[in-house]
């Protein structure tokens, strides 16, 4: 993970204490922390845009992990406290990640694609 989305993120959990920020949190506490320039680009960060696939139904969607007030359903940007949005950060390229479903369930998404704009970056 980035430094400069490591100390928005934390500054995040200090600030909202819930359920969401405790497990965006315990992501945290796990993650390796790099300077901004030596994140790989296969790397999920912040403002990225995450390509991802079912692995049931093939069927690809992409996101992009924001800050809470900034997500927004139709545009497909995802809070970073959404259970998929705390999932994807700091993951890799080709990653499978558990996306929580209604009613227990869950699905299964592999990470196909990272595209990262350095400008939505820079000014976020």
């Amino acid at each position: 993970m980035s430094e400069s989305d490591y100390q928005k993120l934390s500054k995040l959990v200090e600030r909202s204490r819930s359920t969401a920020t405790y497990d965006l949190d315990a992501e945290l506490a796990k993650a390796d922390i790099c300077p901004d320039v030596s994140l790989p680009e296969t790397v999920v960060a912040l403002y990225d845009k995450v390509i991802f696939r079912d692995l049931k139904t093939n069927a690809e969607r992409t996101v992009t992990i924001v800050l809470p007030w900034e997500s927004s359903v139709p545009k497909m940007r995802i809070s970073i406290l959404s259970p998929v949005g705390t999932a994807l950060i700091g993951e890799p390229l080709g990653a499978v990640i558990n996306w929580p479903l209604l009613n227990g369930r869950s699905a299964q998404l592999e990470i196909v694609g990272i595209k990262r704009d350095s400008k939505i970056r820079n000014d976020g």
